[in-house]
């Protein structure tokens, strides 16, 4: 597959081969429990507050284009359904940003998992391998309090 580029009328346009996966974290995590969304750092190991409650989301941040996404919860793999949104990340002045402005190249995405009804504390992981040549294997995993 190749990157992309958006023109003035939202649409997509291919350009080169579509960049190896280079990294994959854990952006977030929002609970009903924790009142809203916690950001993480890169690799933080764990969430600082608790989370729970009726509502438990994951977000991931992808850099690179994956074609075998994995997401589990306590190793039971999620279900594809679980992934609800999904929205492009484009690189803006040195910074990943989404919207991507009219013009910019997608160079990766930001997922976003319903993890509604798991219970916690529990380990989310997330692994995805490239679309092309070097074919490498990224994962990131983080224990929710």
């Amino acid at each position: 597959m190749a990157a992309a580029a958006s023109n003035a009328g939202g649409k997509f346009r291919p350009l080169d081969a579509a960049s190896p996966l280079s990294y994959v974290g854990v952006l977030a995590v929002g609970s009903t429990l924790y009142g809203g969304w916690e950001i993480l750092q890169a690799n933080q190991p764990s969430t600082a507050g608790n989370h729970g409650g009726s509502q438990l989301r994951v977000v991931v941040d992808t850099i690179g284009y994956g074609r075998a996404p994995i997401a589990k919860i306590n190793g039971i793999v999620l279900p594809t359904s679980a992934l609800y949104q999904t929205e492009s990340l484009c690189n803006v002045n040195g910074r990943y940003a989404t919207p991507c402005p009219v013009g910019s190249t997608v160079a990766g995405f930001r997922q976003y998992f319903n993890l509604d009804g798991q219970s916690t504390p529990g380990t989310f992981f997330y692994q995805n391998t490239s679309q092309n040549y070097p074919w490498n294997s990224l994962s990131t995993q983080v224990y929710i309090k």
